[in-house]
């Protein structure tokens, strides 16, 4: 029966994502946990073809119409390295309205930036790798975005040579956790802010030669089986950068810090991976 139920989790998201809009990136690679001051090795898919609002506008939604849309997403950590990392495996589906504002240039019509804005509600569900805490939940996302392009020169047919984007805002959760380990369920509720940065470096192909990304959350516990944690707050921070060694395929670094669902254990590796993307 558990064997049927990891299936689902891994393949059924696989299916949906190359028939809907193709899969983002695979990541392998080995990781230094400090917390238990050993190497582990990491596996990672993640399906999620949109970073923030930047990227939900002309992008391959299973639906988009007027500034709302609707797009599933899914994000499978079955590593050793995240036995007792935040979301293992977290499926959602993200639904919102983005709100565009109007782009301004710099003196110098080089850059070309603005601002924008999204609510979502997102049905959520987030688990460990073995389905012993489970969580079940809404999610209400409001965020705000600023997007940057850089271009090589001041004509309007030259390449964008960098794309900046932070997003930031507040976030709250509201569902129910059921506990294996604890034999338990209780009422789950959480609500906190986020922020995420990311600058991807171009060339004339329009391919990503380096990627720079820092994102983390920070939330307070309303609501939750009191055996997990005793912390009132939990966050985490992750950081990475990724170079393009030749198409869709990235060598990185990245470094992961802090205390996430689904259990609230803190977490804490320096790893060395290759991503594939297509």
């Amino acid at each position: 029966m558990k064997s049927k139920i990891i299936f689902s989790f891994f393949v059924l998201p696989i299916i949906l994502t190359n028939k809907i809009f193709g899969q983002d990136f695979i990541r392998v690679g080995a990781a230094h946990d400090f917390q238990k001051n050993k190497i582990v090795q990491t596996f990672s898919f993640d399906f999620n073809r949109t970073e923030k609002i930047d990227e939900k506008k002309g992008r391959f939604l299973l639906f988009n119409h007027d500034n709302f849309y609707i797009l599933p997403t899914s994000d499978v950590n079955i590593g050793d390295g995240v036995t007792s990392s935040e979301n293992n495996i977290l499926v959602q589906i993200n639904m919102g309205k983005a709100f565009y504002g109007e782009k301004w240039k710099s003196k110098d019509n080089l850059r070309t930036s603005a601002w924008n804005k999204a609510i979502e509600f997102n049905p959520s569900y987030n688990s460990d790798k073995l389905f012993q805490e489970k969580l079940v939940f809404g999610q209400l996302k409001l965020l705000a975005n600023l997007i940057s392009q850089k271009h090589k020169d001041a004509t309007e047919n030259t390449y964008v040579q960098s794309v900046h984007s932070i997003a930031f805002g507040g976030f709250s959760n509201l569902g129910y956790r059921h506990s294996k380990i604890n034999d338990t369920g209780a009422l789950y509720s959480t609500a906190g802010l986020l922020i995420d940065y990311k600058t991807r470096i171009l060339n004339a192909q329009n391919e990503e030669t380096w990627i720079f990304k820092v994102a983390g959350n920070y939330y307070y516990i309303a609501s939750d089986v009191q055996q997990l944690t005793t912390d009132n707050f939990a966050g985490l921070i992750k950081s990475s950068v990724d170079r393009q060694l030749f198409k869709n395929t990235y060598i990185g670094l990245s470094h992961k810090y802090g205390n996430d669902n689904p259990g609230y254990k803190y977490v804490h590796t320096l790893e060395l991976s290759a991503k594939i993307k297509y």
